[in-house]
C-alpha cells in the first residue's frame, strides 16, 4: 500500500493529481484516497461537516441527497406489497392418475401455460407436457425447472406462428403413468 506514488510527467506533479501504483498502473486521485483511508472523497467532506469542522459545501449537499434518496428508495421497497406474478407462487402441484393407474410409476409434468403475441397483441393459453421421469421433483429445484421448460416449450410449439412470448404458469400437475 506505501508503494504507490505521485504520477511526474517531464519532472512536475501531475496537474490531475493522479498515482502510480507498483504493478505501473495510473489511478485517479479519488481512487487513491479510496485506497488509502477506505472511504470516498464525498463521504470523507459530509463527515467533516456533520463533525462541524467545515461548513455545508456543494459535495456535502449533493451526498446528503444521495443518501435521503437511498433512503427513501429502501422505505419504497419495503412498503411495495408483493404482487402475484405468474408461476412463481410456491404450491403444491396435485397428482393425476393416468390410464395405467400408476403401475408403472413414472411422472410426467402437465401444465397449463399463458403466452402473448407480439405480433397480433393477444393472449392465449396452451396445454404442454415434460418428458417422462422416474421421480417426481420438488418444485423450484433445477430438475424440475428443465422439465417446466420442457412443458413450456412443448405447448409453445402447439400454438400457431413464432411471436408468442411465456407470460406465466396458469396450472401445472404431476400425471403418474
Amino acid at each position: 500500500m506505501t508503494d504507490i506514488k505521485p504520477l511526474y510527467i517531464n519532472g512536475k506533479r501531475d496537474k490531475a493529481r493522479r498515482y502510480v501504483l507498483p504493478t505501473g498502473e495510473i489511478i485517479s486521485r479519488r481512487q487513491y484516497i479510496k485506497i488509502k483511508e477506505g472511504v470516498s472523497p464525498e463521504s470523507k467532506a459530509y463527515a467533516r461537516y456533520l463533525a462541524g469542522k467545515a461548513p455545508k459545501g456543494i459535495t456535502a449537499r449533493k451526498y446528503e441527497q444521495r443518501l435521503k434518496k437511498k433512503a427513501k428508495k429502501k422505505r419504497k421497497e419495503k412498503i411495495k406489497k408483493d404482487r402475484e406474478v405468474w408461476g412463481s407462487e410456491y404450491h403444491r402441484i396435485p397428482q393425476k392418475r393416468m390410464p395405467t393407474g400408476g403401475e408403472r410409476g413414472y411422472y410426467q409434468l402437465q401444465g397449463t401455460y399463458r403466452f402473448y403475441n407480439m405480433k397480433y397483441r393477444y393472449y392465449t393459453e396452451s396445454i404442454g407436457y415434460s418428458t417422462v421421469t422416474k421421480r417426481k421433483y420438488k418444485y423450484g429445484s433445477p430438475n424440475y425447472l428443465i422439465l417446466r421448460r420442457q412443458a413450456i416449450e412443448n405447448a409453445a410449439a402447439k400454438l400457431e406462428g413464432y411471436d408468442w412470448k411465456y407470460v406465466g404458469v396458469i396450472e401445472e400437475a404431476w400425471l403418474l403413468w
